[in-house]
């Protein structure tokens, strides 16, 4: 597998993105003996659940009524290399997850795999990935994925992604690509070519990366401000 090259700190405008970077992230802790926990940071509320108000384009493509408009869904790719037993771990869950691989790759690499998870707040597993802590299961400091908000199905997000697993090296070998890297969102994003990213991001309202031990979180949609389905 590759990662993208770069420092990260280059301007991202060239590909038509927009960044917004929230600072002093605090992740969760145990919140032991809490009448009322909470699912993610406050900081980070709007980002990972809140629900904005619906496009004029969305409307429209929705048949002209806002009723009928999805609501805004919460997604994450998780690496499998990066949390013990994920596949068994998300089956438990009770949330909507598939992974990006299928056939012999997901076989033989289904414990490494990218898997995409439908997020829901109030879940124990969606706070884990918040929460730091001596637990193992405190994920927080895995930096284990990234997380998207849109108004797309699970299945829909699963063929959209699935695009994008593998790319080809100047040799023209195929080898799988880890863009659910958190650390380099904004770098590959950057690097691809304007009509790519634009394609990388379709149906996607944005993307949230953490930096767990920097205590940030880039949230990165595109200037233009679409919305469009998947």
């Amino acid at each position: 597998m590759v990662a993208p090259h770069g420092d990260g700190t280059s301007d991202t405008a060239s590909a038509g993105l927009q960044v917004e970077t929230i600072e002093n992230v605090v992740p969760l802790d145990a919140q032991t003996g809490a009448l009322s926990r909470k699912t993610v940071p406050d900081v980070l509320w709007d980002a990972v659940f809140g629900q904005p108000a619906p496009s004029g384009a969305e409307i429209e493509a929705a048949g002209g009524a806002i009723s009928a408009v999805p609501p805004m869904r919460t997604y994450a790719i998780l690496d499998a290399a990066r949390i013990t037993n994920l596949p068994e771990v998300l089956e438990d869950s009770e949330l909507a997850h598939r992974c990006l691989f299928k056939g012999r790759a997901y076989d033989d690499l289904k414990n490494v795999a990218p898997w995409i998870v439908r997020l829901e707040d109030g879940n124990s597993f969606t706070r884990n990935l918040f929460t730091r802590s001596d637990a193992y299961w405190h994920l927080w400091d895995n930096e284990a994925g990234i997380y998207m908000r849109s108004r797309a199905s699970l299945d829909d997000m699963w063929r959209h992604f699935r695009k994008f697993t593998r790319i080809r090296d100047e040799a023209g070998k195929w080898l799988y690509f880890r863009f659910w890297e958190p650390r380099w969102a904004k770098v590959i994003l950057r690097d691809m070519p304007p009509a790519d990213a634009e394609r990388f991001l379709s149906g996607i309202a944005r993307i949230v990366a953490i930096d767990a031990r920097g205590g940030g979180a880039d949230v990165i949609s595109r200037r233009s401000g679409r919305k469009d389905m998947i």
